[in-house]
């Protein structure tokens, strides 16, 4: 586990947060009272699953789903080829239950990365109000941006971007885990989102887009046009000797006893010898241990979202591209089921949306719950379905 850089600070990056907050006041914000209770963004419905581009069928069992505002200003979260949705995460994984202290609230955490290579802004997550999940609710969001703190030496604490593909997320207390493929898990503190400046007039706000950090001109802080950031506090890098694994997705289980844990499953276009691994967590979240407690091969090429309930593991898999067809096209994926975990596959579970991406679990009466998202512009939802 690191909580710095590979070059010498001189401090980390929870001390560098702190420095944000006391030497340049950086005003620490709630997210109910200030993320949510400013949110500008509103999502639309989930339509007939058919609008955008091509057809976009409706997952099997889907008992909740909204889509992104199609706002023309905010028109980039529903169409947008720029920030890809990837991973997906609640308070359930987190408390187990609503936000302490937000009077029952229940919110979602959904990651977005830039796929753009000049200017490339990162990582950035969704903090949504799904409080309210009945046919009609259109939940309220706003975006935070993930930064790195940083302090160097004769200039103010700052950050900057994170450049994370943010393929899969798990919220555990007040740990945000966030999966690199390569480069292991990076961790957020969700308890020090910070508020920055999107600029006064409409002139600084459009210069504001292309800015992250300290703007020594006017000794205020932007992010890129976003109004909070949220901080690295650690990351856990893969060990030089061990075994390769793609970081390709993250989970969180509660549903093993007393003892939460992560589960990292790995990503294969075409091989199905992808692994899935656990690490258990102790009662501050942090790993408890370097070794992961068990290991076990997926069987099923394009997995995408794996998350352990019980003795049963579920994943979300994409659907393998036609010949002659762009690598990219949207295909309608599967829910799989592996029981015992590591044996063969069931036959499928059920259809997903087009471009699946990760999964959350949460238990309900009479059943539990999985929680997913669609990725492809046009076809992007947030989409709840019954186990």
């Amino acid at each position: 586990m690191y909580d710095r850089d590979g070059a010498p600070t001189g401090t980390t990056w929870a001390a560098a947060t702190q420095g944000l907050i006391t030497r340049q006041r950086l005003g620490v914000a709630g997210l109910v009272d200030d993320v949510l209770g400013k949110a500008e963004r509103r999502a639309s419905a989930p339509g007939d699953w058919r609008d955008g581009p091509g057809s976009a069928p409706k997952p099997d069992r889907v008992d909740f789903a909204f889509g992104w505002d199609a706002r023309p200003k905010y028109r980039e979260d529903a169409a947008g080829e720029r920030w890809y949705p990837q991973g997906i995460t609640t308070t359930y994984d987190a408390y187990g239950g609503p936000l302490p202290g937000s009077g029952g609230k229940r919110v979602a955490l959904v990651s977005w990365y830039d796929r753009q290579q000049a200017g490339n802004q990162g990582a950035k997550v969704s903090v949504i109000d799904v409080t309210g999940t009945t046919s009609s609710s259109r939940p309220r969001y706003d975006h935070v941006l993930l930064v790195e703190p940083t302090k160097e030496s004769g200039e103010p604490f700052n950050f900057k971007v994170t450049t994370l593909h943010a393929g899969g997320i798990a919220w555990a207390g007040k740990w945000l885990y966030v999966a690199d493929r390569i480069r292991g898990l990076y961790v957020f503190d969700t308890s020090r989102v910070l508020k920055v400046s999107r600029g006064s007039t409409e002139e600084t706000r459009e210069h504001a887009r292309n800015w992250c950090g300290y703007h020594a001109r006017d000794k205020k802080y932007y992010a890129h046009g976003y109004r909070y950031v949220m901080p690295l506090h650690h990351v856990y890098r893969p060990a030089g000797w061990s075994v390769h694994l793609r970081y390709s997705q993250v989970s969180l289980d509660r549903t093993q006893g007393a003892t939460q844990s992560l589960v990292v499953s790995e990503y294969f276009e075409q091989s199905p010898g992808g692994a899935a691994v656990r690490w258990g967590l102790n009662s501050a979240g942090y790993i408890a241990a370097e070794r992961a407690t068990s290991a076990w091969p997926l069987r099923i090429p394009r997995v995408q979202g794996a998350v352990c309930v019980g003795d049963q593991t579920y994943y979300s898999a994409n659907a393998p591209a036609d010949p002659g067809t762009p690598d990219l096209a949207p295909k309608q994926g599967s829910l799989w089921l592996q029981w015992p975990r590591g044996e063969r596959m069931t036959a499928p579970r059920g259809k997903l949306s087009l471009g699946p991406e990760d999964l959350s679990y949460q238990p309900r009466a009479g059943g539990g719950v999985l929680w997913g998202l669609a990725e492809h512009p046009g076809t992007r939802r947030v989409y709840r379905i019954r186990l």
